[in-house]
């Protein structure tokens, strides 16, 4: 048999459970919601959604929060406490979100320092609530904090900006002046990189990671910049005029308003056009956000008079991103010295040679959960045969093809596809995030002939992403032995105060340290060490005794969350964590608190010892929220005792920590409410990430 002879499309026999993600994920209209008046722009804050029809600010089922006229622009803080305004003179008003024509705050247009008044001419909030950026006429960009609306700092541009967004991770400012947009660095207060596009920018946005700028222009396009490098790695060119645009959660879709009637999804990692929404006349947004309390995701657009909300759940995960979280989860783990391995054995365990191979058979491991039995639904055919190289080609609807090595007198066989199983497949994932089959067996169950494809080793890792992700060994292995010292810490900490009898072995408390690598605002790679503590009291018949009472928040009387700060207090002040805490190192501190679903009946009196907090932000099922707690109006909800729980978290580490006294904290409060009661579910979690630790 000479040359390639071409054997006709077949479907093959697989014998194997269709896996539940679609191939071809798309999103689906799920409700909308009618206006009286025509909408005229959009703002919303996760699931908190707000519009303007000319007339005034309407929440999303048409009730009328305030009237305003000749209305420039508005925007929701992330938290939902409250919105700012810029009317058609420029000025800045601060509006509440639960209180019906409610003005906060007035922002003055001047100051002591600058002669005359200005105009505002755009403005933003911070992903995380504590920051408004304005931009006056002035080319300036001022920085408020949103507690009380003073004045942080002023950055001096070189003209007018028209358009701001800061970044997620409060890493940069973008600040659109025509076809230029400049990039500050937050946090070092200056220019970081100014970009130059053809035509005149009309919006940009950040990804969720940060990782991420896309910015539209009026030539029709959508330039994706990276904001390592801030170079552009890739532009969508459209033949009509672009205008909004939003990343969904993880980053691997962009939705955007295009020619003013139609919303395009496009799959930013092989760039092709997912789905266009069809009845969108008049859209004048798109924005893609979490449900309240639930992993679910919608898009939000609006038509004339109507706001729609698309069911994106269907959309196909980032699965680079899962990937890359599983491997790195368990190469830290790896790393680790088991008990009982002697250091010899440990060097001949982990060493870079076997770091790579692990890493890579982590990564096939981790590729092949994901894809589930993908032939199974990928409908494989057969396609070509070459006589020269004795190989079959299998094709996929979704992925590439593989080649098997087929003799000429068996090529016939493969015209009865009920002959054939595959099984044992293993996948890789490529650049596009899609998957590509490793490994696999093709039994012909006549014959009992095995037909093998192996390409492990052979293709390429791209999703790993090896030099973003890359650890120094030497590195893992410093904090594998620096966890082995806490874990010595912790046993102690906790035998000693068994015997003192404040605690016993219901009190656990678990630590962990690990290293992630990072980028910092300079697109320096960076490494960044994670030191977790966490306790919980197991038994609900010791919880008071040994954990916060009923309503209690008070952390000194909890001996459970009191020996969690001795191991705290120690490891950083007398243990190997101090070297990393030199003066201005930043740390952030996420300090869970949690409370358990025992109703508050009437109010719980406060007495003020951690300070007042007035529509404070804090993350609720990784939701951005807020909460008043005061002396005045005590606690009334199991939120606010969660919240008191992890203030007191705070309290100790500024007060009894002297390390961390000179070092820049940024603390997250996160906030847990179980839906069963009991003393067991009042536990208390820390988390402290030194930045560039190393």
């Amino acid at each position: 048999m000479l040359g390639k002879i071409t054997i006709q499309r077949i479907f093959l026999c697989l014998g194997m459970a269709v896996v539940s993600a679609s191939l071809s994920a798309q999103v689906e209209e799920l409700r909308t919601y009618k206006a009286k008046r025509k909408i005229t722009s959009v703002s919303n804050a996760s699931y908190r959604v707000l519009y303007y029809n000319g007339k005034g600010i309407h929440t999303y089922n048409d009730n009328l929060l305030f009237e305003v006229e000749k209305m420039r622009e508005f925007a929701i803080i992330p938290s939902g406490a409250s919105l700012a305004v810029l009317d058609k003179k420029g000025r800045v008003v601060i509006y509440s979100c639960n209180e019906y024509n409610k003005v906060l705050h007035k922002i003055k247009n001047k100051r002591k320092d600058v002669k005359g008044k200005w105009e505002v001419n755009a403005l933003c909030y911070g992903a995380d609530a504590r920051n408004l950026i304005v931009a006056n006429s002035l080319s300036e960009i001022l920085v408020y904090d949103p507690r009380d609306y003073s004045l942080k700092y002023v950055l001096q541009g070189d003209s007018p900006a028209q358009f701001v967004r800061m970044s997620p991770d409060n890493y940069f400012i973008a600040a659109v002046r025509g076809k230029e947009i400049d990039i500050w660095n937050f946090d070092a207060r200056s220019m970081r990189k100014q970009l130059s596009v053809d035509g005149d920018v009309l919006y940009v946005a950040f990804s969720n990671d940060g990782s991420m700028m896309a910015s539209v222009d009026d030539t029709h396009r959508i330039t994706l910049w990276n904001t390592v490098s801030w170079e552009p790695v890739y532009t969508y060119a459209a033949e009509t005029s672009l205008s909004l645009s939003a990343f969904n959660a993880d980053d691997k879709y962009l939705a955007f308003v295009q020619g003013g009637d139609s919303i395009r999804v496009l799959n930013l990692r092989n760039q092709q056009i997912l789905q266009t929404l069809p009845g969108n006349a008049g859209a004048v947004t798109c924005a893609f956000m979490k449900a309240n309390a639930s992993d679910e995701q919608h898009l939000l657009t609006n038509r004339h008079n109507e706001l729609v909300y698309w069911n994106a759940n269907g959309l196909n995960p980032f699965y680079g991103k899962l990937l890359n979280q599983e491997v790195d989860q368990q190469m830290n783990e790896w790393v680790k010295m088991m008990q009982g391995e002697s250091l010899e054995e440990y060097q001949l365990r982990v060493n870079d040679e076997t770091r790579a191979r692990q890493q890579e058979l982590f990564s096939i491991e981790a590729a092949t959960r994901l894809a589930g039995d993908r032939i199974a639904i990928d409908n494989p055919f057969t396609r070509e045969y070459s006589a020269a190289t004795g190989l079959l080609a299998i094709g996929f609807e979704h992925m590439p093809d593989i080649e098997i090595p087929v003799g000429s007198s068996e090529v016939g066989d493969f015209n009865d596809p009920s002959n054939f199983f595959f099984s044992n497949a293993q996948y890789v994932l490529n650049d596009k995030d899609e998957f590509e089959i490793a490994y696999v067996e093709v039994l012909n169950e006549v014959s009992g002939k095995v037909y093998i494809y192996d390409n492990i080793g052979r293709l390429k890792l791209t999703a790993m992403e090896v030099d973003d992700h890359f650890i120094p060994l030497e590195v893992m292995q410093q904090v594998s032995q620096e966890g082995m010292k806490l874990e010595d810490l912790k046993q102690e900490v906790l035998e000693e105060n068994k015997q003192d009898k404040l605690i016993t072995d219901n009190t656990q408390i678990t630590v962990n340290t690990e290293v992630v690598a990072g980028v910092d605002a300079e697109g320096n790679r960076i490494l960044n060490y994670k030191i977790g503590y966490q306790y919980e009291v197991v038994n609900r018949a010791f919880s008071a005794n040994e954990d916060f009472p009923s309503g209690g928040y008070d952390i000194e009387k909890s001996n459970a969350a009191m020996s969690m700060m001795r191991i705290i207090r120690q490891s950083f002040q007398e243990g190997d964590f101090a070297k990393y805490l030199s003066e201005g190192k930043r740390v952030k501190v996420k300090i869970t608190g949690s409370a358990d679903a025992s109703p508050i009946r009437g109010r719980i009196a406060y007495d003020g010892r951690y300070g007042d907090f007035v529509n404070e932000p804090y993350y609720s099922d990784g939701i951005l929220d807020n909460l008043t707690i005061t002396k005045a109006s005590g606690i009334t909800q199991n939120q606010q005792l969660a919240y008191l729980r992890a203030a007191g978290v705070q309290h100790m580490i500024e007060n009894h920590i002297t390390t961390l006294q000179d070092t820049r904290n940024e603390y997250d409060f996160y906030v847990e409410v179980a839906t069963e009661r009991g003393g067991e579910y009042r536990k208390i979690s820390v988390e402290f990430t030194i930045l560039d630790a190393f």
